[in-house]
């Protein structure tokens, strides 16, 4: 399977899930995730993302579009390469991001910077108060289990903003909660 096929494979698999919004799925035809990987890696290898990841960041973008379809400020956690970073850019004016660690940091701020992403800020670290200076924030979004306070998560939110949390349940199974 080449890219155009694995990109036609992601596109169905999320239009068979019921994702209809063609922003958002044209947002992905403009940079595919595993384009964007073999451009970030500097690679010119077939890239298989796994599918069931990025329907699952789909179904979280397109819930928080429902709730609130103009995204000013956004903070995301919990992200790898930086794929959805750049997707977002389509969705709102600035985004931060949390790094794990200082090399990705830098990388992602470099790749940002040679391909003219603009509107997206990070920092290092895995405190929500790293932005608390460019708080409020329309949606905040964490897409790895953490134990931040929900009063601390509240507070960095606009009145009609959306925080959106993996959780672990009593079984032992993730849940997502907003």
């Amino acid at each position: 399977m080449n890219n155009r096929e694995y990109l036609i494979h992601i596109l169905l698999k999320l239009r068979s899930i019921g994702i209809k919004n063609e922003k958002i799925l044209k947002a992905i035809e403009k940079i595919p995730p595993h384009y964007y990987y073999n451009i970030f890696h500097g690679s010119n290898e077939i890239y298989k993302v796994d599918v069931n990841e990025v329907v699952e960041i789909v179904k979280l973008l397109e819930l928080s579009l429902h709730v609130n379809s103009k995204l000013e400020n956004v903070l995301l956690l919990g992200f790898k390469y930086g794929w959805f970073l750049v997707l977002l850019t389509n969705f709102c004016k600035r985004i931060y991001g949390i790094c794990n660690n200082i090399n990705q940091k830098k990388k992602l701020e470099l790749f940002f910077l040679n391909n003219n992403y603009n509107n997206i800020y990070l920092s290092k670290g895995k405190q929500l108060s790293s932005w608390n200076k460019v708080a409020p924030f329309d949606l905040i979004l964490c897409l790895n289990i953490n134990s931040f306070s929900i009063i601390d998560i509240v507070n960095l939110l606009t009145e009609r903003g959306v925080a959106i949390l993996p959780t672990l349940s009593k079984s032992n199974s993730i849940e997502i909660i907003s």
